[in-house]
């Protein structure tokens, strides 16, 4: 009987994120490896690096052993699990980075997903910024600007504060500033390439791989993107707001006040940023601070208690969307056309 699974992320820490620390732990009271954990795979089916499943009848099975059982009744009609949601502590500075799109990704990476993502901030430490872009217009001048040595001076950069959601489509040249603790919803995909590392160097006292070549082929430098504002709807038990909904994702924020029923037919990839409750006919549980729950598609009668805000991520439909919105379609990222 399918029901709604309550999620044990899986951990990077260490040497996998030098830049790391322990706010997963202080801010949401996981269970951190180490004082260096910078990433928290909340509901993850990348091999090797699965979450699993806490609460009921398949507790301690992977989310692919998941798959497995339940097939299309989890995850709707998409192609295996095609999203990652993760929970990030940046101490310090992540690398000035980008990612390729599907085509890219599956000619030079075994077949792979390319990697388009999104950030709610969370916590940010006053002053906080992040690279959101490079001042750069056309790929000939970004690729002079890093021959001459000049891309960490000609990077944008952006303050952020809690509450702020950006969208970083493929081939957005960024990076996640130090002090700040973000959710964030992606293509389940590993595929990265490092412009650079503000010159750290790694446990072996060598520099981190950068993949130059790779990243200027795949980088858009006309990107010039903007927090997104959001479009909200009235809904029962509150109302939500719409942030993205592209080819690869829709981001949504649950503002709960009582109980929220909650759509069928789409997987839900659900986090809580305060205490909530999920409910359905055949139980219940609390869902705490930064914890996660996946409700199956084809689950009916699910729905939140509380009064608190829960970040909802799930495989787009976005002619019903645009068709919720109507003029205000042009709020949410992607939703008038692929960007």
């Amino acid at each position: 009987m399918l029901y709604p699974l309550k999620m044990i992320p899986y951990f990077r820490h260490g040497e996998e994120t030098p830049w790391g620390g322990r706010a997963l732990g202080d801010y949401f009271g996981k269970d951190i490896p180490d004082d260096r954990t910078g990433e928290s795979l909340e509901i993850s089916a990348l091999p090797g690096r699965e979450s699993a499943v806490a609460n009921g009848p398949l507790a301690g099975l992977t989310l692919t052993e998941v798959i497995g059982k339940w097939g299309k009744d989890l995850t709707g009609d998409v192609e295996g699990f095609p999203l990652l949601l993760k929970l990030l502590d940046a101490r310090d500075m992540l690398s000035v980075q980008v990612h390729p799109d599907d085509a890219y990704a599956g000619a030079h990476e075994n077949g792979k997903l390319g990697k388009t993502e999104a950030w709610l901030v969370i916590a940010a430490e006053r002053g906080a910024k992040l690279v959101y872009g490079v001042n750069a217009e056309t790929s000939e001048q970004l690729r002079a600007l890093v021959g001459a040595g000049k891309l960490e001076e000609n990077l944008r950069w952006v303050g952020v504060q809690p509450g702020d959601v950006l969208y970083i489509p493929h081939g957005c040249v960024h990076a996640l500033g130090g002090g700040i603790v973000i959710y964030e919803i992606q293509q389940s995909s590993d595929v990265t390439y490092r412009f650079w590392d503000w010159g750290r160097v790694g446990g072996d006292g060598r520099p981190r791989a950068l993949h130059t070549e790779a990243a200027l082929d795949v980088s858009r430098p006309e990107l010039k993107l903007d927090k997104l504002p959001g479009a909200t709807l009235i809904a029962t038990g509150g109302s939500r707001t719409a942030y993205i909904s592209d080819a690869n994702f829709e981001l949504w924020r649950l503002n709960v006040a009582g109980d929220m029923p909650l759509e069928a037919g789409r997987m839900l990839l659900l986090t809580s940023l305060g205490e909530a409750g999920v409910k359905w006919e055949g139980g219940s549980f609390a869902l705490n601070p930064g914890e996660s729950c996946l409700v199956p598609a084809a689950m009916r009668g699910v729905a939140l208690a509380g009064r608190t805000a829960v970040m909802c991520a799930t495989v787009p439909d976005r002619p019903a969307l645009r068709e919720a919105l109507g003029y205000r379609a042009e709020l949410v990222a992607g939703l008038t056309g692929d960007i």
